[in-house]
């Protein structure tokens, strides 16, 4: 009885204050919870395995999401980002054909010590279905030891075109083609066959 009295006595503009205050102290709390449960979700960490159909397809990064990510990381934490992005059981079709996870990382990890101011550069990326086409380049000084070959301070530059198979926030599947016979022969100092000049 006392309650419904102090109601009727409380003004309308009061109740209106209340209200709309529950209501923002409920917006801010969603808006919180859901900035530390996307990261979780977008991240593949989520571990609800009951979504399906429209909500399933957004736990996952999308393929070019993942691969601009996993090429950007080679300007950062590359073994980081090869953790992160790649999956454990991937397939892998690299220069010389089908080779292990683990030899792409190492050889990718010793280009990247051996030169200094190394930079990637992604010049395009063409996503179809839950393929992305990624045309790259990188360059650097060579100063370190790189597959076994000593540091010659030139400048060398390896380009190529990959294809990643993104499934799940996860690259599953690489292809990759480059010049790698030509960045060996800079590393090398060999020259360029393509600029000899016959006599």
């Amino acid at each position: 009885m006392t309650m419904k009295k102090d109601r009727a006595a409380a003004p309308p503009a009061a109740l209106r204050r209340r209200k709309v205050t529950g209501v923002m102290t409920g917006l801010a709390l969603a808006a919180a919870l859901t900035a530390t449960a996307v990261p979780a979700i977008a991240q593949g960490q989520g571990s609800d395995k009951s979504l399906s159909g429209h909500a399933a397809q957004h736990r996952y990064l999308s393929p070019l999401q993942v691969t601009s990510a996993y090429y950007a990381s080679y300007n950062g934490d590359l073994a980081a980002g090869f953790d992160r992005y790649i999956s454990k059981d991937l397939v892998l079709h690299g220069f010389n054909g089908p080779e292990q996870r683990e030899d792409w990382i190492k050889g990718d990890l010793n280009i990247k010590a051996g030169l200094k101011g190394f930079k990637m550069t992604v010049l395009d990326q063409i996503v179809e279905g839950d393929r992305v086409v990624t045309r790259w380049s990188f360059e650097g000084v060579h100063t370190g030891t790189v597959f076994g070959i000593p540091a010659s301070g030139r400048d060398v530059t390896l380009s190529g075109i990959s294809i990643d198979r993104v499934i799940h926030g996860q690259s599953v599947e690489h292809w990759s083609e480059g010049n790698f016979g030509r960045f060996l022969d800079e590393l090398r100092g060999e020259p360029d066959p393509s600029s000899a000049t016959t006599k």
